[in-house]
């Protein structure tokens, strides 16, 4: 009797235990049911496409912008200012007048040496007259014509001398500032001013470390503003020279480029950023720079690619080896090195960090997209890193 009873008990707890089971079964069942009624997760970001660019990688140098005509005008001879015809900071004319000193002495001196000349001239005429009749004798007329040479040196000297006095503008120019007036003393080689003569063009001179190698006459660097972080100021310029040797001081090379000289950010003794080629375009792959991942492997990027049965994407990760970074693109090494990744591929950008292996991918179009072309890579090859570049 107790053996069918425990055997009564035992058939009755395998049914609560069964009944029990089927029913968190069935609940479980249903749970999974309902988790599969809602569509796969999935993020949005914004796609991009790889794009093949010509890099060269270069380096930033320091350079000095210097007037293509330029000079320091000082005054040889002392004097007192009896005029002052130019204005700090105006334009001038070639062989215009700056500043007269006084010359009256040698003026009236000038006036004494050209009487004493026309006296000279006609005592020598009637000397050389009467040497041909022999009515005087040889050593007459050579006094005669000593006397005469002497007199119009004289005259020269006094000449030179006014026109020392007098300050002018060897060439058309911009003045620059001054505090002359008239009735200041001027002592010898006083300084006048600075004149920045009028030019098309204007020089950067920079130095460029031995190590790198050689510029060529002909080559072309980007010359930036510095100081205006806002609006910044690249223009082209052309290597038209090179010093002779390498400066002993820091083993550099001193390079002069040509540049147009119609932007006033350029003035004579401007400090410029010099972008300097040192190696040759190379073939590289562009993406934007919000497109790159990183984590403890490296840098990497979702290539994505399309659903099979339906629309979206899936998200691949590819490792990826940066060659630099200028503003908001990345430059990547040539194909060949980039396993994975070729021209023309879709890639995730801005939104690129919540997406993991796998994940399906929807896009959305960006409006004005930024693409870099073949025009303005010139201004990405100048803001390369150095060292990225190398």
């Amino acid at each position: 009797m107790n053996i069918r009873r425990w055997g009564l008990t035992a058939v009755a707890c395998v049914a609560v235990f069964a009944a029990l089971a089927f029913f968190k079964v069935m609940e479980i069942k249903a749970a999974i049911a309902f988790g599969e009624s809602f569509p796969e997760h999935s993020e949005t970001v914004e796609d991009a496409v790889v794009e093949v660019a010509d890099f060269t990688p270069t380096i930033k140098v320091m350079g000095t912008v210097v007037a293509a005509k330029r000079l320091d005008l000082h005054n040889e001879l002392a004097g007192e200012i009896t005029k002052v015809n130019f204005v700090s900071g105006g334009h001038v004319e070639a062989e215009q007048i700056l500043l007269q000193l006084d010359v009256s002495i040698e003026q009236a001196n000038l006036a004494a040496a050209e009487a004493r000349a026309d006296l000279a001239q006609s005592t020598f005429a009637r000397a050389k007259d009467l040497y041909g009749r022999n009515a005087v004798s040889k050593e007459q007329l050579d006094q005669a014509q000593s006397d005469l040479a002497t007199s119009l040196a004289e005259v020269k000297v006094l000449q030179r001398t006014i026109d020392k006095k007098t300050l002018r503008a060897p060439f058309a120019a911009t003045a620059g500032l001054h505090q002359f007036e008239v009735g200041q003393y001027l002592p010898e080689n006083t300084f006048i001013t600075t004149l920045v003569g009028d030019s098309e063009v204007a020089w950067v001179d920079f130095k460029v470390p031995q190590f790198y190698r050689p510029l060529e006459i002909g080559a072309e660097v980007v010359i930036e503003s510095i100081g205006h972080s806002n609006n910044q100021v690249r223009i082209r310029g052309t290597v038209i020279g090179e010093n002779t040797i390498v400066q002993t001081e820091n083993r550099s090379r001193l390079y002069r480029a040509a540049i147009k000289a119609d932007n006033k950010r350029f003035t004579a003794n401007t400090m410029v950023s010099v972008h300097v080629p040192i190696g040759d375009a190379a073939e590289v792959l562009q993406v934007p720079a919000a497109a790159i991942q990183y984590d403890a492997l490296g840098a990497y990027v979702f290539l994505l690619q399309s659903v099979e049965d339906g629309e979206g994407f899936r998200a691949h990760r590819h490792q990826v080896k940066i060659k630099t970074t200028i503003g908001d693109t990345t430059l990547l090494a040539t194909p060949d090195a980039t396993s994975g990744i070729k021209a023309g591929d879709p890639i995730a950008a801005a939104g690129a960090f919540k997406l993991h292996e796998g994940i399906l991918v929807y896009t959305k179009d960006r409006a004005g997209r930024s693409e870099v072309n073949s025009d303005n890579m010139a201004d990405l090859n100048a803001g390369s890193d150095p060292k990225e570049a190398l």
